[in-house]
């Protein structure tokens, strides 16, 4: 008796349910964006600090590039990936940067790893710079993935840019340093209207 009971609830539900579903695919139903204020609010909260790990990915990248010796090198970057997602957003939103990078070392010390992000207007024009110390999170040779967001805030105007991020190694915390590997990723902020 209780089947045929859960089978008339879910019968009599279901073209709800398929209404609801169809509604929200065509766009004419959407979750609710998060408000400009809420966005803010929540900035406050996050953490926009690279973290790397180790990554299960890229056994051929590390197969590959394994072999390959440093040749008096303290380090080499032999693979440097990023990309975003999505690649057009709204202000008061969350851009995720997604970077992958196969890194060798040896056992010395007194190297300083930076990971610097440089942002660029469509036009070249250089907006910020954010220089993160990344070496202790690359205590081994190996591949290592990252994800972490970018803020779009509510001012930020419509048009397209550019993120460069370029590894540095320095011997000392005032030296120049050496790029060792840079990339880059383009997206677009759209109106929020």
């Amino acid at each position: 008796m209780k089947y045929i009971t859960s089978f008339k609830l879910v019968h009599r539900s279901f073209p709800v349910l398929l209404t609801g579903l169809s509604l929200l695919i065509s766009g004419c139903a959407t979750f609710q964006e998060l408000t400009c204020a809420q966005f803010e609010e929540k900035r406050k909260d996050t953490d926009f600090n690279t973290q790397y790990h180790l990554a299960n990915e890229g056994p051929e990248i590390i197969g590959r590039y394994s072999i390959i010796p440093l040749r008096g090198k303290s380090a080499a970057v032999r693979v440097y990936k990023m990309h975003v997602d999505p690649t057009a957003i709204k202000p008061c939103n969350y851009l995720t940067i997604h970077k992958a990078v196969y890194i060798q070392r040896d056992n010395s010390t007194g190297q300083i790893l930076e990971e610097v992000r440089e942002f660029y207007t469509d036009k070249g024009t250089l907006m910020t710079t954010k220089t993160e110390s990344v070496g202790d999170q690359f205590q081994v040779s190996g591949y290592y993935a990252a994800e972490l967001p970018l803020p779009i805030p509510q001012k930020a105007p419509p048009g397209k840019y550019r993120i460069v991020s370029k590894l540095i190694m320095k011997n000392k915390i005032k030296s120049k340093g050496i790029v060792l590997a840079r990339a880059n990723a383009t997206f677009q902020v759209v109106s929020r209207k």
